[in-house]
Order: structure tokens, then sequence, then C-alpha cells
């Protein structure tokens, strides 16, 4: 059951927090880069330093999806927020204006193995696999 629950991304670069949330008919994203903000300062003649981390950005977005036991031509939007069941994440890209998909590798209580491959050409990342954390 994905529905209600929110993931945390592993494996990511060390200042960027990104996770992913699954309402009934939406996969809400959300990401967080953080940089370190380094401060000198003096206090009886001595110098002290210290960091932060301080938010440089912060992006959201959300995508429909469904679930489905294999992998469609096409999103097929009057299945949204109905069918819940199947290994396959069904997504629709409203940017490109095509589908995606991600295959369930693995579902735990606590853990959460996303795989994909691109149906497209035309970035570095065309076949990866995620590795998430259960947070909610």
């Amino acid at each position: 059951q994905l529905v209600g629950t929110k993931w945390k991304a592993l494996n990511m670069p060390e200042r960027i927090i990104y996770t992913m949330e699954f309402a009934s008919n939406e996969i809400k994203y959300n990401a967080k880069l953080y940089s370190y903000n380094a401060k000198l300062y003096s206090y009886n003649a001595k110098l002290y330093s210290y960091t932060a981390d301080m938010l440089r950005k912060e992006l959201n977005s959300s995508k429909s999806y469904y679930l489905s036991n294999s992998i469609p031509a096409s999103f097929d939007k009057t299945k949204v927020g109905k069918v819940q069941k199947g290994s396959y994440i069904i997504l629709y890209n409203k940017k490109l204006n095509c589908r995606g998909y991600y295959y369930i590798r693995t579902l735990t209580k606590d853990k959460l193995v996303l795989y994909h491959k691109r149906d497209y050409k035309d970035r570095e990342d065309d076949e990866y696999t995620k590795y998430f954390e259960r947070v909610k």
C-alpha cells in the first residue's frame, strides 16, 4: 500500500534531500538543496569558525499516477486514483506530455526500491534504480 506513505531517497549527494509522497491520485516530489555557510568569529582574542546548513533551493512538483501489472503504451487518465495494485507505477509527465514508469523492485514497510528506464534517450540518467527509506 503506497497511498499515504512518504519516502526519502538514499544515496543522494550529501547536500540534497529528496522525498516523494503518495496521495491517491498523485505523487508529490520535494527536493531541497543545502550548502555550507562558513562563519568566522573571534572571542577573547581566539578565532573560531562554525558551519551551518543553508537551504539554497527547494523544488516541488507532482505527477498523476496509477499502478499496473504491465507497462501500457500510453497513460490512461481514467485509472488515476482507482488502480492501487500492481508492480509498475505509471506516471504522467505534463511537461513532456508522455507516460513514464517505475518498476517496484522492493516494497516493505520501511524500504522502497524503484527501477526506471526512459522511453526516450536524451539524458544521461536513462536507466537507474532509486532506493528509499520510509519517513511516514
